[in-house]
């Protein structure tokens, strides 16, 4: 802001300010001036006419004259300024402005060193990048386990029911339908075994005598030998169905059952690694989430490195050098917008119930005492 001052006041006045443009030092026209009341309101009035001189701004305090109905009050104008910081500590690499130069909203108005920025952000993405992949491994994970566990389960407690089902037949002994089915089958073994003896010993008769011949002879022999072998294959099977498993048979299926129910339970186990991997998961995106907000602040700080123009305006003052260490506690830069500017005056209690909100006023600076500016009475203080 430039700050003005105001002479010539009594102590019963009352402060209202005027936007001014091209000049400093104003005069307003208004209502006469009373009494000391303490100052109470504050008056403000918006110019028609832009400003390009931001320096003090005196209306003169006059008295009243005779045929004259105008009273004369000094203020200050005021214009839109702003001092600028870095907002992050650093070196400052560049300047690129100097006072008194005009910069548009957004220029580059200084820079700080950006490397260790630079690096930090790259930093940041890498962590980003590894916390992406670690869930993609994840997720696979996941995705495997909670396909391949739950049937891994199933399997082995069919496993379980088979080799428990044989255990309890091995234990049990095999049923009476079975024997009574093997020894029809010694009986049938038997009846083609003795038809085929008959048969042998009848063709070697008959070959002897020169009936049979030698191919006959021999067709007959092969099946007596065919039908001795099914004959004594049918009596040890029926042997063994009579005699039950043997106790190797049995021990044997028990130790298959125990390992399988010993791989079922730690079927069963494994499906805890579902519930551990959702865990993991949740905890790789909560640090992903974690990850991005650095990456982002990290992106923040390097934009942070660039000082840019917040509005149009003159460069009014310029305290930094390249290679100076800054912080955002110190300014460096200030920017006035000389568009418009606030032109503040006091007016004596008595005398306001003259002004009106929207009330035109003329105003002279010291800079142009021959030009005379249009205004207005924009807010009056409460």
């Amino acid at each position: 802001m430039i700050y003005g001052v105001v002479s010539h006041f009594s102590a019963g006045t009352t402060l209202f300010a005027i936007l001014v443009s091209r000049s400093w030092g104003c005069y307003i026209l208004t209502s006469p001036m009373g009494g000391r009341n303490g100052l109470k309101k504050v008056l403000i009035i918006v110019p028609f006419i832009a400003l390009f001189a931001a320096v003090v701004a005196l209306v003169y305090y006059g008295q009243w004259k005779q045929k004259s109905t105008s009273l004369y009050y000094s203020g200050t104008i005021e214009a839109t300024e702003s001092n600028l910081a870095f907002q992050i500590n650093g070196r400052v690499a560049r300047v690129v402005v100097d006072e008194g130069m005009a910069v548009k909203k957004g220029q580059i108005l200084a820079e700080l060193e950006r490397e260790e920025f630079l690096r930090q952000l790259e930093k940041a993405h890498a962590v980003v990048e590894q916390a992406q992949t670690n869930i993609k491994r994840l997720q696979y994970l996941l995705d495997l386990y909670t396909t391949v566990l739950p049937q891994k389960v199933r399997q082995a407690q069919a496993e379980v029911a088979a080799l428990n089902a044989k255990v309890q037949e091995l234990e049990s002994g095999f049923r009476s339908q079975k024997v009574a089915q093997a020894r029809r089958a010694v009986e049938a073994a038997r009846i083609t075994l003795e038809d085929a003896k008959k048969d042998k010993i009848r063709f070697e008769r008959l070959y002897k005598e020169g009936i049979a011949s030698e191919r006959q002879r021999d067709a007959t022999l092969l099946r007596y030998k065919t039908a001795l072998k099914e004959y004594q294959k049918a009596k040890e099977a029926l042997s063994l169905l009579e005699e039950g498993y043997r106790k190797e048979s049995i021990a044997y299926a028990k130790a298959k059952l125990m390992a399988a129910r010993a791989a079922l339970e730690q079927a069963r186990g494994n499906l805890k690694k579902i519930e551990i991997t959702q865990t993991e998961l949740a905890t790789a995106m909560a640090q992903l989430r974690q990850s991005k907000a650095a990456a982002n602040l990290a992106k923040l700080h390097l934009d942070y490195t660039i000082l840019r123009a917040p509005f149009d305006g003159i460069i009014t003052s310029r305290n930094v050098e390249p290679g100076e260490v800054v912080n955002p506690a110190r300014e460096i830069i200030s920017i006035t917008d000389l568009t418009t500017v606030d032109l503040k005056v006091f007016v004596p209690e008595p005398e306001l119930g003259k002004i009106k909100p929207g009330q035109k006023v003329k105003v002279k600076t010291d800079t142009f005492p021959d030009k005379i500016y249009q205004g207005r009475v924009s807010y009056i203080s409460p």
